[in-house]
């Protein structure tokens, strides 16, 4: 009978005991405040927070603009006031800073300059769009292709930003941006497959640069000197100027091929437009 007893109370400590340590589990899962959300504030002594400044509605200013403005006899706290609440599309680059000293800008407007000029360009927002034209009337716009290639390719400095697309790949795939459009003029009907991709891609030298678009048979393609004489001579070259910095950065490719009248599977670059937008 005694024994009984002790048995009872053994196995109600023990489901007691449990029953605390799973509690306590489940507590301590429960409560865990995750990183990030508990902050001591004497940690923040010293902290600042990032000045505001008032900014102008009106456009950037160029270099050209302050030379202008500092030889109109400005006050050096006005320009660089000015700076501030316009700021600067131009090179605030060392070399850029040093001609402007030599010019006869003020050191309080040269580290306005340096301070509020807009970020420097490093890449691009290029969007490249191909057109496909089918015979017209009946036919449907064909799906298959030859072997080949359409190259974009710009000089960035000691290196050659090459893209490309392979066109038995496009024109058999089903894309995100991939609509038929009409072209149809008085006596053909006419329909034109759109294809349009976009990234953001880096460029980073600027001043007068070139853009070379042309077709190839070539998946090899790494540099402008790999470019076959043979491609070279039906190449279409580009010209723009690329800004030290600029409110926009934005630049499209534009490629019409018209599908041959006897094969099907043969396509032929028609014509390109390459351009740029900075602000």
């Amino acid at each position: 009978m005694v024994h009984s007893k002790w048995t009872g109370r053994l196995a109600a400590l023990l489901l007691l005991t449990t029953g605390w340590a799973s509690a306590q589990r489940a507590t301590t899962s429960d409560d865990r405040v995750p990183a990030g959300q508990i902050f001591n504030v004497v940690d923040w002594d010293g902290g600042q927070l990032p000045p505001l400044y008032e900014r102008s509605q009106q456009l950037p200013m160029s270099l050209d603009d302050i030379l202008k403005l500092t030889k109109a006899g400005f006050a050096d706290s006005t320009v660089a006031k000015m700076v501030q609440e316009r700021r600067c599309a131009c090179d605030a680059s060392v070399t850029s800073l040093v001609a402007l000293k030599a010019d006869g800008v003020p050191e309080p407007v040269l580290q306005a300059v340096s301070l509020h000029a807009l970020p420097p360009n490093r890449q691009v927002n290029l969007q490249i769009q191909f057109d496909f034209e089918g015979l017209g009337g009946d036919q449907q716009i064909s799906t298959q292709a030859r072997q080949g290639y359409l190259y974009l390719i710009i000089p960035d400095g000691d290196r050659d930003r090459v893209f490309f697309g392979n066109m038995r790949t496009l024109l058999s795939g089903r894309w995100q941006r991939d609509t038929l459009t009409d072209n149809t003029d008085l006596l053909l009907p006419k329909k034109v497959r759109r294809l349009s991709f976009s990234a953001r891609v880096p460029l980073k030298t600027h001043g007068a640069k070139r853009a070379l678009v042309f077709t190839s048979t070539r998946p090899d393609i790494y540099t402008i000197s790999d470019i076959p004489e043979a491609d070279r001579q039906g190449a279409m070259e580009f010209v723009f100027d690329y800004p030290a910095s600029s409110l926009r950065q934005d630049c499209s490719l534009q490629v019409l091929h018209r599908q041959d009248a006897m094969l099907a599977d043969k396509w032929h670059l028609e014509r390109s437009h390459f351009q740029c937008e900075w602000d």
